[in-house]
């Protein structure tokens, strides 16, 4: 008998799955990209600390308005009690002024005591030389006028030019115009002002009263000063000089101008004393006019 397999139908059951995992395989470690964030690419040191710890601030600074408050120093303590004492000067220990420093002040002194003018040395020929220049205004009847410089030499006063400035003058009057030229023209040659010059065409040789004003502008400037006045009427000349004190008292009081009387005695001028003519000197008489 033939045994045929059965054809009765079996339910259908799937194959069940191992129990072995499915394992993936293991990349390698180059595989692994330079910049994968993992725990190996950390440093595995830690950072180091810092040398020295940042200095805390002092004090805290305040700012108000646009100010800084910084705190003020301290004052040091001043000990008043030990406040060292006046050091004692015997002034009899002074040491006495050298003999040559004595001399020379009592030479200082001499020179500008009353009594001992420095002389002014005049060259003879000097008032006539004046005159020729100034004959043209004599004989229209007008005042001239002009400047006595000097150079000093052995505490004498040398008369060494007549200079005379741009003047406007009338028959009783002399004014004289741009004195910068003269102070240039002197200033050049070191020339010192001794005094001035001035004629009188009609009337005769004396100071009037605003002779007297002018005249105590330059003595006042010097005590040595001196008027020449040319008389060529009376062919006369003379030197004069304020009488000190009373002459220069009552005209430097004197306030009145242009032509006025004055008290008489005692006398405000007379010759000058300290005044010698020199036969064997010249003068130059410049015209700046």
């Amino acid at each position: 008998q033939t045994t045929y397999p059965s054809l009765i139908a079996e339910p259908y059951l799937p194959p069940q799955p191992t129990s072995t995992p499915l394992t993936q395989p293991a990349l390698p470690s180059t595989a692994l990209p330079s910049t994968a964030l993992s725990s190996t690419a950390l440093p595995s040191a830690p950072l180091p600390a810092p040398s020295a710890p940042l200095p805390a601030p002092s004090a805290p600074v305040a700012l108000a308005s646009a100010q800084v408050s910084l705190p003020e120093p301290a004052q040091p303590l001043v000990d008043r009690s030990t406040k060292p004492a006046v050091p004692v000067v015997d002034r009899s220990t002074k040491p006495a002024a050298p003999a040559a420093a004595l001399a020379a002040s009592d030479m200082f002194a001499d020179m500008y005591s009353q009594d001992s003018a420095r002389c002014i040395i005049v060259p003879g020929s000097l008032p006539d030389k004046f005159l020729s220049v100034c004959l043209d205004n004599t004989q229209k009847n007008i005042e001239t006028c002009g400047i006595l410089a000097a150079k000093l030499t052995a505490n004498n006063f040398t008369v060494t030019h007549v200079i005379l400035p741009k003047q406007k003058g009338t028959p009783d009057s002399c004014q004289t115009l741009a004195e910068e030229e003269l102070f240039e023209y002197q200033d050049k040659l070191n020339l010192i002002t001794v005094g001035w010059i001035h004629t009188h065409p009609t009337q005769s040789a004396f100071l009037s009263s605003v002779d007297l004003h002018t005249h105590c502008s330059y003595q006042l400037m010097m005590r040595e000063a001196i008027a020449i006045v040319c008389a060529p009427k009376h062919k006369v000349t003379g030197i004069y000089s304020l009488t000190d004190p009373h002459g220069m008292d009552v005209i430097s009081r004197c306030s009145a101008s242009g032509f006025h009387p004055h008290p008489t005695i005692p006398p405000l001028f007379e010759d000058s004393q300290h005044v010698r003519l020199d036969g064997s000197l010249t003068a130059q008489v410049i015209d700046l006019r």
